[in-house]
C-alpha cells in the first residue's frame, strides 16, 4: 500500500477566491509543505461563500505542480493551483 502524504495547498477558485486547503498527495514532500497533524483534509480559510467549486482532480492538479515546481512551492510553503 503506498504512503499517503498531506500536503498544504493553496487553491484559487474560477472566481479567484484562495483556499487554504490539505491535499492527499502520493509522494513524499519537504516538512515546509506538510500539513500540521491537526489539520484535517480540505481544512479551507478564505473566502468564497459557497460559490467556489473545487475540481475533482484537484489531487493529480498538485501533484503535477509539485513535479513541475517544487522548489517554488517549498519557496512559498505551499502548492499554488489554479482550480
Amino acid at each position: 500500500m503506498p504512503a499517503i502524504h498531506r500536503v498544504r495547498v493553496q487553491a484559487i477558485c474560477r472566481q479567484g477566491h484562495p483556499h487554504e486547503i490539505c491535499v492527499q498527495v502520493s509522494r513524499d514532500v519537504h516538512p515546509d509543505l506538510r500539513c500540521s497533524p491537526e489539520q484535517g483534509d480540505g481544512f479551507s480559510y478564505g473566502g468564497g461563500g459557497g460559490i467556489c467549486i473545487l475540481p475533482p482532480d484537484l489531487a493529480a492538479l498538485v501533484e503535477r505542480e509539485l513535479r513541475n515546481s517544487y522548489q517554488e512551492s517549498r519557496r512559498r510553503g505551499y502548492v499554488l493551483v489554479a482550480a
